[in-house]
C-alpha cells in the first residue's frame, strides 16, 4: 500500500470516529420527571429511585431520570393534572386524586376489598390490574405499575377503634376522595377531606380528631406527636398508580418504552417488599414513642365491612362503569378462590 493511500485511509478513520463520537455526544437526553408526594425514604420512593437507576443504567444515560420528593412539584391530583396536560412526564398518585380524571379508579376505594396484600397484589398484577391502567389512555395518561402505599389505618384522640361502633361522632380527616369520605360516613364518623400537605398542621391544630394513613405515612408525619390512638383498621388498600404523559411515552423508541415499563414493575415490587417487611416495626415504633396501637379483630373488620363496603359499591356504579366495577369484583372473588384451593 503507497505511503499515500495509507494516510488517507488514516485520516478518513479519524475523521468517521469524530463525526460519530460527536453524534453520540450530541444526541439529545431525554428528561424523565417523576413528582412524589413523599420523602426519599418511603417506600414508593425507594421503589422509584431503583426505577431510577435502572432506565439510566439501561438507557446508557440517554434518558435521565429527576424525582422530586415532597411534593415540591405539587400535590397528588395537581402532579397528574401536569402529566395529563405534558407539563410533567411522570407522578405517582393514591387512587383518590386519581379517580378526578379517571373515575374507573375508585374500585381501589372499595372498603375492605382485599383480606391480604398477596390477593390485591394477584389482581393488580392480573387481567384486571392491567385494564385499569390501561383505561386512562383517551385522557393521555398512560398507567406503568402500581407503587406500594400500603393498608390505610386510622388513628385518632378519642379512643381506640375496634368496629363500627366507635367510629361514631369521630370527626376524621380523609384524603379527597369522594369514596373514602362515603365509608366513613356508612360507618359514623364525620369525615373532612384535607390534602396531604396540610395533614400535621391539621391534626396539631385539632380541627378534627383523627385522620386515616397507612403506616408508612402515619411514621412520617410523626403522627405520634399529634395523636394517641392507632387502630389498624386496614379498611382500604391503597397502591399508588405510576402514569406517564401517554404522547412522551409514545415518543420514546420501542426499546427504551420497554426499559420504562421493566423499570416500572421492578419500582412496583421493591417498594412492596420494603412496605411490607418494615411494618411490624413501625408498629413498634409508635409504641414506643407513646401511641396506643391495638389490632381490629376479623369479626371487627367484618362488621365494618358489612356496614360500609355495599353502599360505597352502589355509590362507585353510580359514577362509573358498572360493568367494570362487576369485572374487578369477580377478579377479586376469583383470586380469593384460587388462594383457598385445596382446603
Amino acid at each position: 500500500m503507497k505511503k499515500s493511500q495509507w494516510f488517507t485511509m488514516v485520516v478518513v478513520a479519524v475523521a468517521c470516529t469524530f463525526l460519530f463520537s460527536g453524534m453520540a455526544f450530541g444526541a439529545k437526553t431525554i428528561k424523565a420527571r417523576v413528582s412524589l408526594c413523599n420523602s426519599p425514604t418511603h417506600p414508593q420512593s425507594i421503589g422509584m429511585q431503583v426505577f431510577k437507576k435502572y432506565v439510566e443504567e439501561k438507557t446508557g444515560g440517554n434518558i435521565t431520570v429527576g424525582l422530586y420528593y415532597n411534593s415540591q412539584l405539587g400535590g397528588e391530583r395537581e402532579s397528574v393534572e401536569q402529566v395529563k396536560n405534558g407539563s410533567l412526564e411522570m407522578a405517582t398518585a393514591s387512587a383518590g386524586p386519581l379517580t378526578t380524571f379517571n373515575s374507573k379508579f375508585m374500585v381501589l376505594d372499595i372498603p375492605f376489598a382485599f383480606d391480604s396484600y398477596e390477593i390485591a397484589w394477584g389482581v393488580l398484577d392480573g387481567p384486571m390490574g392491567e385494564k385499569l391502567l390501561d383505561s386512562s389512555e383517551d385522557i393521555g395518561l398512560k398507567g406503568l405499575a402500581y407503587l406500594e402505599n400500603g393498608y390505610r389505618h386510622v388513628t385518632n384522640n378519642v379512643r381506640p377503634i375496634n368496629g363500627p361502633d366507635d367510629l361514631k361522632g369521630i370527626k376524621i380527616r380523609t384524603m379527597e376522595a369522594p369514596m373514602h369520605m362515603e365509608n366513613f360516613k356508612k360507618l359514623g364518623a364525620n369525615p373532612t377531606p384535607v390534602p396531604w400537605t396540610e395533614l400535621y398542621m391539621t391534626m396539631q391544630q385539632k380541627v378534627v380528631d383523627g385522620q386515616e394513613n397507612p403506616l408508612a405515612n402515619i411514621w412520617e408525619v410523626k403522627m405520634y406527636e399529634v395523636q394517641k390512638y392507632t387502630s389498624l383498621t386496614g379498611h382500604i388498600y391503597d397502591p399508588m398508580p405510576l402514569v406517564v404523559n401517554l404522547k412522551w411515552f409514545n415518543s420514546l423508541t420501542p426499546e427504551e418504552q420497554s426499559i420504562i415499563k421493566e423499570g416500572a414493575v421492578l419500582a412496583q415490587n421493591y417498594s412492596r417488599y420494603v412496605n411490607k417487611a418494615r411494618e411490624d416495626a413501625i408498629v413498634e415504633k409508635l409504641t414506643e414513642k407513646g401511641m396506643q396501637v391495638n389490632n381490629v379483630t376479623a369479626a371487627g373488620k367484618e362488621k365494618m365491612r358489612a356496614t360500609s363496603q355495599a353502599a360505597v359499591v352502589a355509590k362507585i356504579k353510580e359514577g362509573t362503569d358498572k360493568a367494570f366495577v362487576d369485572e374487578w369484583l369477580a377478579a377479586i372473588e376469583k383470586m380469593k378462590k384460587d388462594v383457598n384451593a385445596g382446603f
